[in-house]
């Protein structure tokens, strides 16, 4: 390893090359535990593709595995290594090229969403591929190898480095000319990438479609029970009314308000940059702390978007009559309102108390979702979650022709360094001496598995494959074989982040 590291430093730089202890375990680890996760045989930050290219010829002279990693805010154990593997960390491949008259820009993988779009406002674009709420810290790349839920068709192109430190380049990124701009000239080579989770190659650079920002309108309603409210979203989802649905089940709802006070002025100083309006930002961070104290009710919140503010209003009044008739009372839209102005305003990867927390998804098609959510609901008395100060918790949404839902775990537990660099210094010191939950955890784990199965059992795909779905068995023979082939055209001696995608699949 010593010689491994040594022609690594000499490549990279003594800064970009870490085998402390520390750097080692926090390279290994995501949003949950994973008794099998060996610590890093290091960890290097490569500064562009031809550094990433070389490092990866020198790795596989070694004969190491390599893992891909970008913020590590997963919780599939994509990024986990089963075996001392050497680690990429993307944090230095953060360049953006904006091509605004083409609508498309170029970003290095360590990319953070926020970064993106606070360079994109000036021109007053945005990406095309949807984010997760976590893109202060998340990375583009991250999505692009861990998938989100909803279309990857904003990604146009991609650079990848192959674990012999070969480089493939398609859609966009492979076409000679400028500007680059197109995805499907030729076969799909990108989708082939979009999903794999690093174990196809490191993703160093990837192409985005862009868009212009649009008007919108909010509507939010609240509903008795969740099968009205699924009814509801559902309908109005298979009418394609509004860009954005996301409902919250009672607990969920009541934790969705608890704002420190910092965090209010900046979601209100947001609703007012965009909006225009002091006194609607002032009504919106009202309208939260309202919402502490109404019935408990799970909720749904609409977004809809039009190229006039009348044009986004139509789509939210047509959704508004079918809320309506499934048994909905309006309330007010604050929620949806401070989503669009802080789309990246996830606090720290804990419970609002600072629990421990992870989730479990699933994908549904409209037409199960109502059943799989009942289900669900169903089947917790059975997990004996509260024995252990478990609780549970649903966020549910879609962006189009389908229905995520997210059941969140939270339970008092140690939190690690992960989840501690990304709290403020005030709940570092408020959160971070809570003693050890094994049991907590490994009742968590097999209540993971429990509902994931509810949820194939009603037809679910999944995003954060990692080593936690099962993705070949559920595929046809013909299909398991195809990627199994792909895998093997790409990483023969099956280096590249390996258990990762095909569970299993190791040297």
């Amino acid at each position: 390893m010593s010689d491994l590291a040594a022609a690594l430093r000499d490549l990279l730089g003594e800064a970009h090359v870490a085998t402390d202890e520390a750097a080692c375990a926090l390279a290994a680890s995501d949003l949950f535990e994973w008794p099998d996760a060996v610590p890093a045989l290091l960890v290097i930050r490569p500064g562009s593709t031809e550094e990433c290219a070389a490092a990866l010829r020198i790795v596989a002279q070694h004969g190491a595995p390599v893992v891909p990693r970008g913020a590590g805010l997963s919780y599939t154990a994509g990024v986990v290594p089963a075996a001392p593997a050497v680690v990429v960390d993307t944090a230095r491949l953060d360049a953006i090229r904006i091509d605004a008259a083409n609508l498309t820009a170029i970003v290095g993988a360590g990319t953070t969403w926020q970064k993106l779009a606070e360079a994109l406002a000036p021109h007053g674009l945005r990406s095309a591929q949807a984010s997760p709420i976590s893109g202060a810290a998340s990375t583009i790349g991250g999505v692009a190898a861990q998938n989100l839920p909803g279309s990857m068709d904003g990604i146009v192109g991609l650079a990848v480095v192959l674990a012999d430190g070969s480089v493939a380049r398609t859609g966009a990124l492979a076409m000679r000319e400028e500007p680059r701009f197109w995805r499907n000239m030729g076969p799909d080579l990108t989708g082939l990438f979009l999903g794999d989770c690093g174990a196809f190659g490191v993703k160093t650079e990837i192409a985005l479609r862009l868009a212009p920002e649009r008007e919108a309108a909010f509507a939010s309603f609240a509903f008795e029970d969740g099968a009205a409210m699924m009814g509801a979203l559902v309908s109005i989802a298979q009418k394609g009314l509004v860009a954005r649905a996301l409902a919250m089940d009672p607990v969920r709802g009541r934790s969705a308000t608890k704002v420190e006070a910092g965090e209010a002025l900046r979601t209100a100083a947001a609703v007012a940059a965009r909006a225009g309006s002091v006194m609607q930002a002032m009504r919106d961070v009202a309208g939260l702390a309202r919402a502490k104290l109404a019935d408990p009710a799970w909720t749904l919140h609409l977004t809809a978007e039009g190229v006039t503010t009348t044009a986004a209003e139509a789509g939210i009044t047509a959704a508004r009559s079918i809320a309506l008739a499934a048994g909905g009372r309006e309330t007010d839209a604050a929620i949806p309102r401070a989503l669009r102005a802080r789309p990246y305003s996830i606090r720290g990867f804990v419970g609002p108390d600072g629990e421990r927390w992870v989730p479990v998804h699933g994908m549904l098609p409209l037409g199960t979702a109502q059943a799989c959510l009942a289900a669900l609901e169903a089947r917790l008395p059975s997990l004996h979650l509260a024995e252990h100060g478990i609780s549970v918790s649903h966020i549910i949404s879609s962006l189009g022709a389908y229905v995520t839902i997210e059941p969140m775990f939270y339970w008092r537990d140690a939190l690690d360094p992960l989840h501690l660099q990304h709290l403020s210094e005030k709940n570092r010191a408020r959160f971070g001496a809570f003693p050890a939950n094994p049991a907590a955890r490994a009742v968590v784990r097999d209540a993971r598995k429990a509902l994931a199965a509810v949820m194939d059992a009603h037809g679910a795909v999944h995003a954060q494959i990692g080593r936690h779905y099962a993705l070949a068995e559920r595929m046809t023979p013909e299909g398991a074989a195809l990627l199994r082939q792909v895998k093997a055209m790409l990483d023969p001696d099956r280096r590249m982040n390996p258990g990762a995608l095909l569970r299993g699949d190791t040297p």
